[in-house]
């Protein structure tokens, strides 16, 4: 006795999505990115240095430049490169979480610490690169939190 065996032939009609496809139209808040990115002076880096708790020094260190090249940059009012331009944005952003959740002065008395959750690393120390900034920005964003590792 031989069985009738039916060939399985799949729906592929039925396993296509039918649904229109959302268009997202996103529109930048405002030039803003391509201004900074082209005319970043010292002047603007300059509003950036009075809300945090750096000298010219470590800032040239976090910058890796040197200060002279920063005081050349004050005088002619000349203008920083992408990488800078990138550090120094994301520096401003650590500034701002510190600033929010410390102080100002709260801040600056942080930073020297060495918290749990950065391994008992001296904050400071972590500023000289960008995942080390992008460290010590999530550590506060989980403090704020409540969560303390």
């Amino acid at each position: 006795m031989k069985k009738n065996i039916k060939k399985y032939i799949p729906n592929i009609s039925s396993s296509q999505v039918e649904e229109p496809a959302a268009i997202y139209h996103i529109t930048p808040k405002s030039s803003r990115v391509e201004t900074l990115v082209k005319d970043f002076t010292y002047k603007d880096f300059k509003k950036i240095l009075t809300k945090g708790p750096f000298t010219l020094g470590e800032w040239s260190d976090m910058l890796f430049m040197s200060e002279r090249t920063l005081h050349r940059y004050a005088k002619d009012d000349g203008g920083f490169n992408g990488l800078q331009i990138e550090r120094i944005l994301l520096l401003e952003t650590l500034i701002d979480v510190g600033n929010e959740m410390f102080g100002q002065e709260g801040f600056k008395s942080w930073l020297p610490t060495k918290p749990f959750s950065l391994n008992g690393e001296v904050v400071k120390s972590k500023l000289n690169t960008h995942n080390g900034i992008q460290e010590v920005i999530d550590t506060l964003g989980r403090m704020q939190h409540g969560i303390s590792a």
